[in-house]
């Protein structure tokens, strides 16, 4: 099994060498890091890490679909890794008290879209889900949450989304409804795409072009949005009893932030396809300083009146 990462991990590097980093024409810095640290990941994995795949008997790529098709669901294996983001404290020297600030971070996903169409920006139904949602995150701003032992600030430090219209028109209207947030350029990194193939699966195992691109793109955009505050392998804040909260708003795609939960929740990054998400509804993930993870709503649609809720 160990010889049969090793091959793949030298294809990886072939193909690395002749796929450009070009997101719909457009060159994403960093995006060959991702490659980088799949092959060193496929080339350090152990044979024991590898005989912990999902299922039993042969473990030929052909009988595993996802292991053809994602490096991360070939290298998932059960136990919680502490260093999941790189920004543990480090293991050897001196030791590092956790720091930094509790990240919230609501990944939206965009309004209803137009179906029939090459732009699919938002129906008027999208719209005006994506004008309660703002008003809901409005309400929200700057108000305290409180339980019988804490209470947390709600401040929203930024809002980001993809550059696919209809997640990009979503974040416009949350922006105008939040003017002292500033709104980010648009990242294609957060686009719309097939981030592993799922499992359970009808269809025969492959690695289609887009599927090995997106896959490797939205991994990446994972590991730009989703770890700890601070790198605490090169410490640079001094900790409190008492982290700041910042809220984090990051308008994007259902695909995307399925396999957003999965791989910050640790669990078989293939099973994305079994949750769901309803238009404009709020994911909360939580990433707090330890490198503890938590998911708090999934698809929260609470700003939403029934007749309004809509997956497509």
């Amino acid at each position: 099994m160990a010889t049969l990462f090793m091959a793949r991990a030298s294809r990886i590097q072939r193909s690395l060498r002749n796929v450009p980093a070009l997101l719909h024409g457009r060159r994403t810095r960093g995006f060959a890091a991702i490659g980088a640290g799949c092959v060193a990941g496929l080339a350090g994995a152990s044979a024991a890490q590898c005989d912990k795949v999902p299922s039993q008997g042969s473990h030929d790529v052909l009988d595993e679909p996802w292991l053809a098709a994602s490096d991360r669901c070939a290298l998932w294996q059960r136990g919680w890794d502490a260093d999941w983001d790189g920004r543990a404290p480090p293991k050897d020297g001196p030791k590092v008290k956790t720091s930094g600030r509790v990240r919230h971070l609501l990944f939206i996903r965009h309004g209803q879209y137009h179906t029939n169409d090459e732009e699919n920006g938002l129906t008027t139904l999208g719209r005006l889900q994506a004008k309660l949602l703002g008003e809901r995150l409005r309400g929200m701003s700057g108000k305290v949450q409180k339980d019988l032992n804490h209470e947390i600030p709600i401040n929203f430090e930024g809002i980001w989304s993809s550059d696919v219209l209809r997640a990009r028109q979503t974040a416009e209207i949350l922006s105008e409804l939040l003017p002292d947030i500033p709104l980010q350029d648009a990242d294609p990194a957060l686009a719309e795409g097939k981030p592993a193939t799922s499992h359970p699966t009808s269809k025969p195992a492959s690695r289609s072009a887009d599927l090995w691109e997106d896959s490797a793109r939205i991994e990446y955009a994972f590991r730009k949005y989703v770890h700890r505050d601070v790198d605490h392998k090169r410490l640079a804040r001094k900790a409190s009893s008492e982290p700041e909260h910042v809220y984090e708003i990051i308008v994007c795609h259902g695909n995307v932030i399925r396999y957003f939960v999965m791989r910050a929740l640790q669990l078989p990054p293939e099973a994305w396809l079994r949750l769901g998400g309803f238009n404009t509804g709020i994911t909360e993930i939580v990433v707090r300083p330890s490198g503890s993870v938590s998911l708090v709503t999934m698809g929260d649609v609470g700003h939403l009146p029934v007749d309004m809720v809509t997956f497509h």
